[in-house]
């Protein structure tokens, strides 16, 4: 508890106008009473914010949707005073953590505790910063310690099992035509790593060993399947819900899926969607396509203002001749429908994500005559965060 300064401080100056001008001996000692109380608040408050010292172990590096995590906290007294009272506030930007409590701290002692976690949302997050709030046991000299934030993690979308589906299968149509079986296909060298002690010496790049100093392979990728596109749907007002059961956070583990499961099988995948910047990420294959792609899946907001059906008829000549479409959104608008069945992507049937909004809490109607184009397009609907299974068991195909 804090007390008003100034009121003490008004007080003490009329009692010694009042013990001067009277002379009574009570008044003189409840002025240097009241003077020693601020002088014993102010030292204990002095040591207190000198000899306090928080200590954090917090995660880093790279999580999903999901995974569960513990930071370890101690603050240690190393005064011989005693604390009363520390209030530790953490402003930490992870959605549904708090870490804080309310303890009190013996001289010369550590106050240690486990604090679990989940991460259920995707993004860039930071633990901290901390403010430990305390002082003197009579409130007159609080203090703040504030500590900066020290790590931060990366939060993927969740990978859900995808199955086999249709438009991550070879392109029977395209520049790049690949036969035989997947031992017969040439491997692809897509980047320069570190060498390990089980890789093969014809996997050293000798020319980038010379010039960094040290032992670097050639990183393989086997080109067994053809181009897949994903079409994302970006347009601010589309999706439906709040995190984690939002059409916009399924629709970014649907793509993280997707992309995990076509690069596995050595196909190679790029992204566009309608978001602020209209991104564009070319298809390839690759830990650097995987990691390009799910740094936008982590980040990526529903923020563009361009409707789905304008994106897809402004990549028209993008993609014909190319591998198959994957359409991920939740929008009722049908031209989209339209302008995916005008592109005419040879070799491939398209295949459409549809996240019904009203699943998801939205107020917005659903695609109600998806029916009539199931003879055009694959159709996969999830109605809601209950109704996700592997697109191998619900892949609607033209029946």
């Amino acid at each position: 508890m804090r007390l008003p300064r100034l009121p003490l401080i008004t007080a003490l100056a009329l009692l010694f106008f009042f013990a001067y001008i009277t002379g009574v001996r009570l008044a003189y000692s409840l002025f240097y009473a009241l003077v020693l109380l601020f002088a014993v608040s102010y030292l204990w408050s002095r040591l207190a914010v000198d000899n306090l010292l928080l200590e954090r172990e917090s995660p880093e590096g790279q999580y999903q949707v999901g995974d569960d995590f513990e930071e370890h906290f101690a603050v240690r007294n190393r005064s011989w005073i005693p604390i009363p009272l520390i209030e530790l506030t953490d402003f930490s930007n992870l959605p549904g953590y708090d870490p804080g409590r309310v303890f009190s701290l013996k001289g010369r002692r550590v106050r240690r505790w486990t604090s679990r976690g989940r991460f259920k949302q995707r993004g860039l997050f930071t633990f901290g910063p901390v403010e430990l709030r305390f002082g003197d046991p009579f409130g007159l000299f609080p203090r703040i310690l504030r500590v900066a934030a020290s790590r931060s993690v990366v939060v993927y979308p969740v990978i859900r099992p995808v199955g086999s589906l249709e438009a991550l299968a070879p392109s029977a149509a395209g520049d790049e035509q690949l036969r035989g079986r997947v031992l017969d296909v040439p491997p692809n060298a897509t980047s320069i790593r570190e060498y390990v002690p089980t890789d093969s010496v014809k996997r050293i790049h000798w020319a980038s060993s010379a010039r960094l100093g040290r032992l670097m392979s050639r990183s393989f990728e086997t080109r067994e399947g053809g181009d897949a596109w994903i079409v994302l749907d970006l347009q601010a007002g589309v999706h439906a819900g709040s995190a984690p059961d939002s059409t916009l956070e399924y629709a970014m583990s649907i793509c993280a899926s997707m992309t995990d499961a076509a690069l596995r099988r050595g196909g190679a995948i790029g992204l566009v969607c309608n978001d602020s910047r209209l991104s564009v990420i070319e298809a390839a294959r690759g830990d650097q396509q995987r990691k390009k792609l799910f740094e936008h899946f982590t980040l990526a907001q529903a923020d563009g203002n361009v409707p789905l059906a304008t994106l897809l008829n402004s990549q028209r000549e993008h993609w014909r001749h190319r591998g198959g479409l994957i359409v991920i959104t939740p929008s009722p608008d049908e031209r989209w429908v339209e302008a995916l069945l005008d592109l005419g992507v040879r070799g491939n049937r398209s295949l459409v994500v549809y996240l019904d909004p009203r699943g998801f809490g939205g107020t917005q109607p659903s695609l109600g005559a998806a029916g009539r184009w199931r003879q055009a397009l694959n159709w996969w609907v999830i109605k809601g965060p209950d109704d996700f299974e592997p697109a191998v068991e619900r892949r609607l195909a033209a029946v």
